[in-house]
């Protein structure tokens, strides 16, 4: 026999077979504290917690805060969009359809709706995107960098070629396309046989066209093919008919202007552009790598 504290009467006996005894010497500390006002109280302290925090996440979700920040922003939307800002009337209108927009929102997502879904799976991962790119402020590049940056990239600050023409042109709106052509094919023979040009039509555009590129040509005479084919006209003499978006004209290449590599010194606004959107690149692609080294990609039948 040997004295047990936990025990009622202070003593148990041991048995040759001890582990046989441990259930009994084990009831009597279960009972001890459960019978503890510490247990009590720490239980009742759970209880609380479970039933504030359930009460609290329903409040929460039915509970929609307006604030002055939701006002003021919901106002200058509006009146950005408007020009003026909204009335009373107008303020309450847009704020109960955002109150719409959000138990909408609430009520989906507590049926799941989110789950699943191709168009919200999308959305937030744009949204992530959109939080990952750009973390970091732009460095400025030093005058070494500017110059490595435009010795290896010199392809990139080339001016292009430009062209500048005169024009003569027939409108197919007020003419109709068959009659604008057939005084376009006239006004090329004319003006090739050096003799006035039937009359022509005021152009939408430059009359005149000085130092474009070929791109800026395409659009700005409606990207039809018509900058090839200013750029492939010969210097000094009247064209044949070429077709724009606008109609027929006639033309003559008054200056041709080869592209050429821009100094370092002409170009070094765009270097710095170019370095600084690389270097943006570069960093934006190595959170990426991080980020993808996270996780795993398992593809069907994959050991």
């Amino acid at each position: 026999m040997y004295r047990d504290p936990l025990s009622d009467n202070g003593w148990d006996s041991v048995t040759p077979e001890g582990d046989a005894a441990t259930p009994a010497l084990r009831r009597p500390l279960l009972a001890r504290i459960l019978r503890e006002p510490l247990t009590h109280f720490v239980a009742i302290g759970i209880a609380i917690f479970v039933v504030s925090h359930v009460i609290e996440e329903r409040q929460s979700r039915y509970n929609i805060a307006v604030s002055d920040a939701d006002l003021t922003r919901i106002a200058n939307t509006y009146t950005q969009q408007y020009g003026a800002p909204p009335t009373p009337q107008q303020m309450r209108t847009m704020v109960d359809n955002q109150a719409r927009e959000e138990i909408y929102l609430r009520e989906g997502l507590a049926l799941g709706l989110d789950k699943n879904d191709e168009i919200v799976r999308r959305r937030i991962a744009q949204k992530f995107d959109f939080l990952q790119q750009d973390q970091a402020a732009p460095r400025e590049p030093s005058e070494a960098q500017l110059r490595a940056w435009y010795d290896g990239h010199k392809a990139r600050f080339t001016e292009p070629a430009r062209r500048s023409f005169e024009q003569h042109f027939y409108s197919p709106d007020q003419r109709g396309d068959a009659a604008a052509n057939a005084l376009a094919i006239s006004a090329a023979k004319a003006l090739g046989a050096g003799q006035a040009a039937p009359t022509g039509d005021s152009f939408p555009g430059p009359g005149t066209v000085v130092a474009l590129a070929a791109d800026e040509v395409e659009r700005v005479f409606g990207g039809t093919g018509f900058g090839a084919a200013v750029f492939a006209a010969p210097v000094g003499h009247w064209s044949q008919p070429l077709r724009s978006g606008f109609g027929w004209h006639v033309i003559r290449v008054t200056e041709a202007r080869p592209a050429h590599p821009r100094s370092f010194d002409e170009a070094r606004a765009d270097v710095r552009r170019d370095w600084v959107e690389a270097d943006r690149q570069a960093r934006n692609d190595a959170v990426w790598q991080t980020l993808r080294a996270r996780y795993a990609v398992t593809l069907p039948g994959a050991q």
